[in-house]
């Protein structure tokens, strides 16, 4: 088993006692708070497909935090992201105190994810393992989606980083034996091990999406690399805060994750109901994980939630999936008949939800150290549109989480007349991928870059004998714009040239140039 740990400094404190709540307390920003250190690949990422305005590249003030500190409250998390702190409330004086510090915008209390309802798990059983290589009985959840045929085509995640939120993550499982696990981190108990207490849905979901087992389970995204966080505590009456995945979500965004898969749900049934969100908080702006996961998408992750267990109600998705910019995943069963459970919607200022569906009802899954099982909930079917994704972002890695969900919701099959009730439908992305060449350069120079139509030159990323006369010229989403004629000034050199009657935009394209074994591909910026 691959393991690459990292270890990471936190604002934590112990977990919570008696009578003890935690609170959102959101800050003023001040100008004196230091930039967060972010891993070579999020840099990337973020320059890659992110906004150059994006929220979240400066720490909290410790100014501030050390304020709060010496008054005597406890801070759980900062973050960076909402510029905010999750403190535990003792006593009301604390509650009252905290208006007397000029940098406190406002407090709000910090949610707690219920239970799934209605999501039903049957008995792990020991089953006999097939000799043949196959995807045993995932086939049909496979299938739904086209996977095999992607892989077919050479996609399996590689390169593709995936942070999974959950229960925990016991790998000693046979489907785990090859994965590659950058980090983890319990954000319940505070420690570099993510295997937990509670960890069954976490090794459902997570064999789900990139177990491999031939001739058992395969999951979508079998050779990509993940990071994994506990971040809900499955023997606690209200699992976990919120305030745990807005820590993971910052944690893996400094890692460069590119896909988060969730399946948690924030929205009513607190402790306290007074504290419950409104109806008008379903609207992918208010609620916590809701902001969190739009300052996500901006920059650059793509996150997975689930459309949660709450159906068949209107407005019954519930946060983060109500925002514009996750990709939310509702369940349908093997008949492609939309899963009772599943949430529906609209959101509360109207928009369509769930984006897509997949099967939700008899996933076949891992479970224990070596037993498998079918399950139901949109848990099981978010992890396979995650997969799913990853394989998009390999094969089109300049995707943006936007461009992403455009493209399911594009190539659903009820993309004619989508609904609240299927979103937009079960995807059929096959259309996007051609077959992957091994040893393709996806990174070769262009120049002048920005530049307009005319002549350009591309250089290789190694010396080519014979080149064909033309290029291909792509957009950002992989549609085919035009051919264009080529010259080979070089082994290594190609010049290129862009007819100004193509009447381009402004925009990012991709300059594709293929031989019988290889593909070697650059951007460039298109200037009128």
């Amino acid at each position: 088993m691959l393991f690459k740990r990292f270890i990471l400094l936190f604002f934590v404190v112990s977990t919570l006692s008696a009578g003890e709540t935690p609170l959102w307390v959101f800050l003023e920003s001040d100008p004196g708070s230091t930039p967060v250190q972010l891993t070579p690949r999020a840099v990337e990422r973020l320059r890659q497909r992110g906004s150059t305005n994006a929220s979240g590249n400066r720490a909290v003030s410790e100014s501030q935090l050390a304020q709060l500190r010496a008054a005597g409250y406890k801070i759980r998390h900062a973050s960076r992201f909402l510029n905010a702190v999750s403190v535990v409330i003792e006593n009301d004086v604390q509650l009252s105190s905290l208006q007397n510090f000029s940098f406190v915008k406002s407090t709000s209390p910090v949610g707690r994810a219920p239970r799934e309802r209605n999501e039903e798990t049957f008995q792990a059983t020991q089953l006999e393992r097939r000799s043949f290589l196959s995807y045993g009985a995932s086939a049909g959840q496979n299938e739904m989606l086209n996977i095999p045929q992607i892989h077919n085509l050479g996609y399996d995640g590689s390169g593709v980083l995936i942070g999974v939120f959950d229960t925990g993550f016991l790998t000693d499982h046979p489907v785990f034996e090859g994965i590659d696990v950058e980090a983890q981190y319990d954000f319940i108990d505070h420690e570099v091990d993510a295997s937990g207490l509670g960890h069954e849905h976490g090794i459902n979901v997570l064999s789900v999406l990139g177990g491999y087992f031939p001739g058992e389970l395969i999951g979508p995204a079998y050779k990509a690399t993940f990071l994994l966080a506990r971040t809900e505590d499955d023997y606690s009456e209200s699992r976990a805060e919120e305030d745990n995945w807005v820590a993971a979500l910052e944690w893996a965004d400094s890692l460069g994750v590119d896909i988060i898969n969730s399946s948690l749900n924030y929205f009513q049934d607190f402790d306290d109901p007074n504290e419950d969100y409104p109806l008008s908080a379903l609207d992918g702006q208010t609620t916590i994980t809701a902001r969190a996961a739009n300052i996500a998408a901006d920059r650059g992750i793509l996150v997975v939630n689930s459309a949660g267990n709450e159906g068949s109600s209107p407005s019954s998705i519930w946060p983060p999936s109500d925002s514009p910019h996750v990709l939310s995943v509702g369940a349908v069963n093997p008949q492609a008949e939309i899963s009772y459970f599943s949430g529906r919607g609209p959101t509360y200022d109207g928009r369509i939800k769930p984006n897509v569906v997949a099967q939700g009802s008899l996933v076949y899954m891992a479970a224990g150290v070596n037993g498998f099982i079918r399950g139901n909930g949109t848990s099981f079917s978010t992890p396979q549109i995650a997969g799913l994704s990853a394989l998009l972002l390999q094969a089109q890695p300049h995707l943006t989480p936007d461009s992403v969900i455009s493209l399911f919701q594009n190539h659903g099959d009820n993309a004619s007349a989508p609904n609240n009730t299927y979103g937009w439908g079960i995807p059929d992305l096959t259309g996007l991928f051609t077959k992957l060449k091994p040893g393709s350069s996806k990174n070769c120079l262009v120049y002048p870059n920005p530049g307009s139509a005319g002549e350009i030159r591309m250089i290789l990323s190694e010396s080519v004998p014979e080149l064909p006369d033309l290029a291909m010229l792509y957009d950002i989403r992989g549609r085919e714009i035009a051919t264009l004629s080529m010259i080979q000034e070089s082994g290594g050199v190609v010049k290129i040239y862009i007819p100004s009657n193509l009447n381009l935009a402004n925009q990012l394209v991709i300059i594709s140039v293929e031989t019988d074994t290889k593909c070697y591909s650059g951007k460039f910026i298109h200037l009128k």
